[in-house]
């Protein structure tokens, strides 16, 4: 399992869509530092970081919004790619014809592409915090006890959130045999996400007050539990790191059960299907 590991992650690390894909993002989390740089001199009139009482929160805020908001994409790319490149080069055709355990294959694909996952997510927030402290060292200084007690509770959480579309993108593929659609697919689930928060959730409010429908729509909604339950509490600047943590608690283990239930299906299928 642990070689099928190794596998996954290399294949992952040479995969030129998913390196493409990281370049991009890198290069965006740099902007997004010099633009956090930028409001802090006062060089926007009129913007200010949310959190800003807290500068500390207010940096974690910016890696918390940037990795879980755009880490979706990274989540979809790294789990369609987990099957379709092996797929296309019939390496799962040669797995399946070895003495090798079918779950054994899907074990070491899914650690092999977390383990990947964790490494990316951890790069950028190196990355970010690198940024932070060379060109917002001043303003962070007095606060870099809340930023750094409260960035592994944020790199746990951008874990389980990206996992969720990581896990739904490589059961869509397991279904899935065109890549390109499975791709479709996976980005699609995001959108549903996004317009039960904004359209849907909104829509029903106003059609059918006083019944919580809105409410039911938004707690369905990863993007809605991301934004309106999850961020206000996760940086709330009167509490300390895990006290924060503790008051997402109940949407963190909703995400974990998402996972459970989506990575369970992959397991029935890839062990009972013909997925070749």
């Amino acid at each position: 399992m642990l070689t099928i590991a190794k596998k996954e992650f290399t294949d992952l690390l040479n995969n030129r869509m998913v390196l493409l894909v990281l370049i991009a993002f890198l290069i965006y989390v740099l902007s997004n530092i010099y633009t956090f740089y930028s409001v802090l001199n006062g060089w926007k009139p009129g913007a200010q970081p949310m959190f800003h009482e807290n500068m500390g929160i207010a940096a974690d805020n910016n890696v918390f919004f940037t990795l879980s908001f755009y880490g979706t994409i990274m989540g979809i790319i790294i789990g369609c790619s987990t099957v379709s490149s092996e797929r296309i080069g019939k390496a799962l055709s040669v797995l399946n014809v070895k003495p090798v355990y079918r779950d054994a294959i899907i074990n070491g694909k899914v650690l092999g592409s977390l383990a990947f996952l964790a490494s990316v997510i951890l790069f950028y927030i190196a990355i970010f915090t690198i940024g932070f402290l060379l060109l917002c060292g001043n303003a962070l200084a007095p606060f870099l006890l809340d930023y750094f007690s409260r960035l592994p509770f944020v790199f746990l959480f951008i874990m389980v959130y990206t996992t969720v579309f990581l896990s739904i993108s490589l059961l869509i593929s397991l279904l899935v045999r065109d890549q390109a659609f499975a791709m479709i697919l996976s980005t699609l689930a995001v959108y549903i996400s996004q317009i039960m928060y904004v359209d849907v959730s909104y829509n029903l409010g106003n059609i059918l007050p006083g019944y919580g429908l809105d409410r039911l729509c938004i707690s369905l909604s990863h993007e809605g539990t991301l934004w309106l339950q999850v961020q206000p509490k996760f940086m709330n600047t009167s509490l300390g790191a895990y006290d924060a943590f503790l008051s997402i608690l109940p949407e963190f283990i909703r995400l974990l059960i998402t996972i459970v239930i989506t990575m369970a299906l992959s397991y029935i299928v890839f062990v009972r299907r013909d997925i070749l």
